[in-house]
């Protein structure tokens, strides 16, 4: 009896090792703030080549706000910082909606969420 319980106690170790993917709730989340960052990059960068005259153009122009209307996890495969994950998006802007799927790699933060990065 003790013969067939090792195999089994010792797949159940390694099963508790391996992390769960990420939910694609939390792969939305760290999505959304990394496209707010890089809007707020653009205009920091705007700021200092066109001056505050050149941000109120790009705000009254709305070209500053999008909506992320979906998003869907497709295949995420673990790598040895975290996860690479393929996942389609819809996202709402001024003139219009873009749909593409991405490829992206999303890792645990240390005070919890994910952090996201375009992978290449």
């Amino acid at each position: 009896m003790r013969l067939f319980l090792l195999p089994t106690i010792v797949a159940s170790l390694f099963a508790t090792e391996q992390p769960l993917e990420p939910s694609e709730q939390a792969m939305r989340a760290a999505f959304e703030f990394r496209l707010t960052e890089d809007v707020q990059n653009a205009l920091a960068y705007v700021a200092e080549t066109a001056g505050p005259e050149g941000v109120e153009r790009v705000r009254a122009a709305g070209t500053d706000r999008f909506a992320i209307e979906a998003f869907k996890k497709q295949n995420c495969v673990r790598n040895e910082t975290g996860h690479l994950c393929d996942f389609a998006i819809e996202v709402s802007v001024v003139n219009g909606k873009i749909e593409q799927t991405l490829k992206g790699r999303f890792q645990s933060r240390p005070e919890g969420g994910l952090t996201f990065a375009y992978a290449s």
